[in-house]
């Protein structure tokens, strides 16, 4: 986890050195030190630079002529002749330095970046490889950059391979890219069916399995943050919870929410996914991609491939990962000092005369710090894939565990994942998918955070050992109590680390899901394909929440009092079912300079929600409900009828669809897709 992290940092500064490198400055001057020329591109294009003025070379004047060159480009021919480099520290700030200061194992390089045909490729990234020194080829494909002499330079440019260069000490360096013809032949996944890169119009960007599994996430969609353009991840922290994705913005038609098919299954939420199960991801993002999945493709589509076995292998395999995470950017919050003057300003602005007694009010709390944790990842996965000429069988089980950053938050899951596929003869295909997850989901404590922002720092986050009366008896024990807020707290706050801390274990909910297909595919006349599938998702999540009773400490009066004064019991049972039904006819030929690929079909889709929930509280006469998980249910014998409140709602709805396709192109250059 470590290790990816600084990978991720890596490419941050990477690309925040190029962006910068890239802006372009146009200043024109003759004979003009250097120095004023410096200000001059600081006024053009908000650049910073540092330096001291004793350089002698900054006096030296110079004709300078920039017309849109980049400011790396700017900086290096300025500079030519002269003592004088530049570092960048980040961003738009430079240092103006003496090449003197520079160590003796810098060379400096010129070179051009041409294609396949020799043009010149502007706008070419070249970065010293490691590090955040970077240039970009001009529009006739030349460059000049500064770097290690035994670096190695990458570079790039859209449509082309990325190719790497070792200095290997040589100040002329002329590289000729080569076009990315393996990704036009990829195969990616577009609805109901696949079909190659070069064949389609549309925009859809795939990601592997690998770096999937490589930047471990209890969600896989989360593992996407940065790796797509127009691709928006935001995670609100939660373990187990999805994150809010959106593609290219927000929409106005039906869901914000993208569309997920796994595996041709339709789904909202593919928390169930292992993510070392996971074949690629596509994002299909323009109408022409997304046509075919009418309204409910709207807001995008992310297409999951899962693995399945390579021929002719066995292949046993075993991972487990380990992480932290920790919150960053935390909001600062004022100090205890800070808050007594704003406090006292307050007072004389709005006329109060009298005076509030801090003397029982004496800590400096950032509640911030007092609810969160550096939190734990774990994930650990086996999996046995197995596959013949005639059979190709995967079998996995998983286990994660995700301790959120807000204390107490555990998230824990179990994942069994099986597939199979069997070909009968060479022209009939069976096949059989299941998944099945168990998940223990952590407390909700969704609203700790934005209590803790609002609580004053002269309340203390720690607990007093006083004497106080049993809730739940007669007797009188010495607890560790939690501290109530003064009076000049705003109202409608409270300590979160009360209710967090006598709460957080006293909820279980548990989830149960299985999602599973069944395929036939049947190969006829050569040109055909017809395939039937049908497909199952079942889940359930039973909830069972107590709420103690339990004391708290107010510092005002100096003694305890009863914090929750009752006990109660809730309970809810929510079930999700949805059925889909595909049946496909393909249709490939190619004939002379023309391809065809056309698709026809009819898919009907079923989802039901299935609610039920109770609430009760203890008997206003009888004794508490124990604090004991054996009696955690509605009707325990100790809870008050007259108090129970019940409820139950049902949702459903049915889809019925006719698709159809067409992909085609002439002689490879002029494509054709309709859907």
């Amino acid at each position: 986890m470590k290790l990816a992290i600084v990978i991720t940092l890596v490419s941050i500064m990477q690309v925040s050195a190029t962006t910068s490198l890239g802006q372009k400055v146009s200043v024109k001057t003759n004979k003009t030190e250097i120095k004023k020329v410096l200000k001059q591109i600081e006024n053009e294009g908000n650049f910073r630079f540092l330096y001291n003025s004793d350089l002698k070379d900054l006096k030296n004047k110079v004709n300078f002529n920039a017309i849109n060159w980049t400011i790396g480009q700017s900086l290096n021919d300025l500079f030519a002749g002269t003592n004088l480099t530049y570092k960048q520290l980040g961003g738009n700030l430079f240092a103006i330095i003496s090449t003197n200061e520079v160590e003796n194992d810098k060379i400096a390089i010129t070179g051009k970046i041409v294609g396949d045909n020799k043009e010149a490729l502007s706008g070419a990234s070249i970065l010293e490889k490691g590090t955040n020194n970077g240039t970009f080829a001009d529009n006739n494909g030349n460059f000049k950059i500064t770097v290690d002499k035994n670096a190695t330079l990458v570079i790039n440019s859209i449509g082309y391979e990325s190719t790497e260069v070792k200095v290997a000490g040589k100040a002329i360096i002329d590289v000729q890219l080569s076009l990315a013809v393996k990704k036009m032949d990829e195969v990616v996944v577009i609805g109901y069916g696949s079909a190659s890169k070069r064949d389609l119009t549309g925009s859809i960007v795939k990601i592997s399995g690998k770096e999937v599994a490589d930047k471990p996430n209890t969600n896989p969609v989360a593992s996407l943050q940065g790796k797509v353009a127009g691709l928006s991840v935001v995670n609100n922290g939660t373990p187990g919870a999805a994150p809010d994705i959106r593609i290219r913005g927000t929409i106005s038609i039906g869901s914000v929410r993208p569309l997920y098919v796994v595996d041709g299954v339709f789904n909202d939420n593919i928390d169930y996914i292992n993510p070392n199960d996971i074949e690629s991801i596509e994002i299909l993002k323009d109408p022409s991609s997304l046509a075919i999945f009418g309204v409910r493709g709207a807001a995008g589509v992310i297409a999951i491939t899962t693995k399945r076995a390579k021929a002719g292998q066995v292949v046993i395999n075993f991972n487990s990962t380990y992480g932290f995470k920790k919150l960053v950017n935390k909001i600062a919050l004022v100090s205890g000092e800070q808050f007594k003057t704003l406090y006292e300003e307050e007072k004389v602005n709005i006329g109060v005369t009298s005076p509030f007694d801090y003397s029982n009010w004496t800590a400096n709390t950032d509640w911030i710090d007092a609810v969160t944790r550096t939190g734990t990842f774990s994930n650990s996965n086996l999996s046995i894939a197995s596959s013949t000429e005639k059979n190709k069988f995967n079998f996995g089980i998983g286990y994660t565990g995700d301790e959120g950053l807000i204390k107490h938050e555990k998230l824990e899951r179990f994942q069994l994942s099986f597939n199979d596929e069997v070909k009968l003869n060479k022209a009939i295909k069976l096949g059989v998918n299941f998944n099945a997850t168990r998940q223990v989901n952590p407390y909700n404590a969704t609203y700790i955070l934005d209590q803790a922002r609002k609580v004053i720092p002269l309340v203390s986050d720690g607990t007093i050992a006083v004497k106080a009366k049993n809730p739940y008896g007669l007797d009188s024990t010495v607890q560790n109590l939690y501290y109530e807020l003064p009076s000049i707290q705003n109202s409608g706050v409270v300590n979160p680390l009360i209710q967090l801390e006598n709460e957080w274990n006293k909820t279980k909910s548990i989830e149960y899901r299985t999602v599973g297909s069944v395929f036939g595919e049947v190969n006829f006349l050569r040109d055909f394909t017809f395939k039937a599938s049908f497909y199952a998702d079942i889940s359930n999540v039973n909830t069972r929440q107590y709420t103690p009773m339990y004391n708290a400490y107010d510092a005002a009066i100096k003694r305890p009092f009863l914090y929750s004064r009752t006990t109660t019991i809730s309970e809810s049972d929510q079930s999700y079912k949805k059925f889909q039904q595909d049946f496909i006819l393909n249709y490939r030929r190619s004939f002379g300079d023309h391809s065809l690929t056309a698709m026809a079909g009819w898919t009907t889709y079923y989802y039901g929600n299935f609610n039920r929930s109770a609430a009760a509280r203890q008997s206003a006469t009888g004794a508490a409900i124990p604090d004991d998980n054996r009696f955690w249910f509605i009707n325990n014998g100790f809870t008050d009828p007259t108090t129970k409140i019940s409820n139950s709602d049902q949702r459903e709805r049915t889809t019925a669809s006719a698709l159809l396709r067409v992909l085609y192109n002439y002689q490879g250059k002029y494509y054709l897709n309709a859907s």
